[in-house]
């Protein structure tokens, strides 16, 4: 058996979970989270690649699950922008009495792609704003920009976060960070 047969079985059996919760964050719903991973999976072990350790397979797996996702949301933006043309939409109302953990999903969920992702990236992922801004392909800068204009939208939705450190937020309080578990 080749040797990235044995890294796929690995990353499916014990990554697979974690895999999903990240893709889960930045969906912001499970089917989606799941062919998000499903995708990624497939895209990664379909190209002819030297994947011989279960960590870098791992890696390619949440860059490609991070960039399918930054396509979509564009995709339907693009759609969105053109919905109006065919119905209406009806607003969904929002659930009063859900936990701390879904409020923050739902105010992630009402984020731009870009800022949700430098949100999970940077709060989640703990990546350092260079490595959130080389995984995005963008500038420090517009990673610090994308940041503090997600949290600002985050604090008028969640309301006052209860953290003295403005650096601080809820959702690094209420969604555990990687390999927290």
């Amino acid at each position: 058996m080749r040797t990235w047969h044995g890294v796929l079985d690995t990353l499916v059996r014990e990554r697979r979970s974690r895999l999903v919760g990240y893709a889960y964050l930045l969906a912001g719903d499970r089917p989606t989270a799941e062919d998000l991973v499903h995708d990624a999976i497939i895209r990664t072990f379909s190209r002819a690649r030297r994947l011989d350790d279960v960590n870098r397979a791992e890696a390619y797996v949440r860059r490609t699950i991070l960039t399918q996702f930054l396509n979509r949301k564009s995709a339907q933006a693009t759609a969105r922008a053109k919905q109006h043309l065919l119905v209406e939409r009806d607003a969904a109302p929002a659930d009063e009495h859900a936990g701390e953990h879904d409020a923050v999903v739902l105010a992630l969920r009402e984020l731009p792609a870009r800022q949700r992702a430098c949100v999970v990236l940077r709060h989640v992922e703990q990546l350092t704003t260079a490595e959130t801004a080389a995984q995005l392909g963008v500038s420090e800068g517009a990673v610090k920009r994308y940041l503090h204009d997600a949290i600002a939208h985050m604090r008028e939705t969640l309301g006052d976060l209860g953290f003295a450190d403005p650096e601080e937020d809820r959702v690094t309080a209420v969604i555990p960070r990687r390999g927290a578990r």
